[in-house]
């Protein structure tokens, strides 16, 4: 069996989206498991050697997300910037999404909550000035910030497989369709059911908007913990060569290099002294309470802190083969878990969208069933 494959997913809001993309996985020939986690948007694939990576990325793709595979040794990332940037643009798009809402709510609802209100509204605007401000503003919230979600719900319903983004989809463009035939051709519809649902649509929209964006902001305390722990490596160090002593970045920095280590320093790499002493604070990593005495030929984990004399460190392990980097990937596993009760609630969410699509269906073919039925009749 192959070492397991870690992807990172890209387009996943909810539930039933991880369903769709472990189905697309398990369905790949080869095979073993896979274990989608929504909240670090990444999949754990336990395979058989002759499964290529390929065939996973093409069976993510063919499920309408996108998936690209992350080394099992690449260089720590810091999860936090990705996820401060997309909660801020979900913030903006809520915030848009309710300033453009909240007067089509006003005039929707305020008209049914206050009968003086209504009046002064038919007076001054009219039906169809109202109706037009209402369903331009609603307009505004489904071309802009609510585009976002249109693009995954037409996404789904394209590949067959409708998650929550469908279902809000076809809701919100059921609510404006049937205001905009009542507002242009309300001959057409009985007087009993000529309603305007434009504030519907908008609101829905806003709730899911308002939704994502402090579920964005809960991914981004939750990888809080990742950043921290990435926080510890320096960018640079001092590397000693032939040409004199250099200031190299991390990522350059080779097994084998002699780093020069100042007091009050982290240091930068998993390593073992070759000249100086010194104590050495590692109670971030290893709890430990006070400084530990380094000599010549004693091991230092990088991320931990020189205390009060210079070192010649020779590099041993570096970037992503650190003690450090091996701990946020016990990190990232862990937030990556999936409890059994998560799994289950994965495979209803698979199968709840799809009912209530059916059922709104025969509902809808019922009701225009028993509409025909009486038309004929009179």
């Amino acid at each position: 069996m192959a070492d397991p494959l870690t992807l990172a997913i890209t387009g996943m809001t909810c539930a039933s989206c991880v369903s769709r993309v472990e189905r697309a996985l398990k369905a790949v020939p080869g095979v073993q498991d896979a274990s989608v986690n929504l909240a670090t948007e990444r999949a754990e694939v336990r395979m058989t050697r002759a499964v290529v990576p390929e065939a996973l990325l093409e069976a993510v793709d063919a499920a309408g997300f996108t998936a690209k595979p992350i080394a099992a040794r690449a260089a720590l990332q810091d999860p936090s910037v990705k996820r401060r940037a997309e909660a801020d643009v979900l913030r903006r798009d809520a915030i848009r999404a309710a300033l453009l809402a909240l007067p089509v709510i006003v005039l929707g609802m305020g008209a049914h909550l206050v009968p003086s209100f209504h009046h002064w509204l038919m007076a001054t605007l009219g039906l169809g000035l109202n109706a037009a401000i209402q369903g331009g503003l609603t307009l505004l919230v489904m071309l802009g910030p609510g585009a976002r979600v249109y693009r995954m719900g037409f996404t789904t319903l394209r590949h067959f497989a409708p998650d929550m983004n469908a279902l809000i989809t076809v809701g919100t463009l059921a609510a404006f369709g049937f205001s905009v035939l009542v507002a242009l051709a309300p001959q057409l519809v009985p007087d009993a059911a000529a309603n305007l649902y434009f504030e519907a649509a908008a609101t829905i929209l806003t709730l899911v908007l308002m939704g994502r964006s402090l579920e964005a902001r809960a991914k981004g305390r939750a990888s809080d913990a990742i950043s921290k722990l990435i926080g510890l490596t320096p960018k640079t160090a001092r590397v000693r060569t032939d040409l004199g002593v250099i200031e190299q970045p991390l990522a350059e920095i080779r097994p084998g290099a002699m780093i020069e280590l100042r007091p009050g320093e982290r240091v930068p790499v998993d390593g073992i002294v070759r000249e100086g002493a010194s104590l050495i604070d590692a109670a971030m990593l290893t709890g430990e309470p006070l400084p530990v005495a380094k000599h010549p030929g004693d091991k230092i984990i990088g991320g931990t802190i020189n205390q009060t004399g210079a070192l010649l460190l020779e590099a041993v392990a570096v970037g992503a083969d650190t003690v450090l980097a091996q701990i946020v990937r016990s990190v990232e596993a862990a937030q990556g878990g999936k409890l059994p009760i998560q799994a289950l609630a994965d495979r209803i969410s698979g199968w709840f969208v799809p009912a209530i699509l059916a059922i709104a269906a025969l509902t809808f073919a019922g009701t225009l069933a028993s509409v025909s039925g009486s038309a004929q009749r009179w």
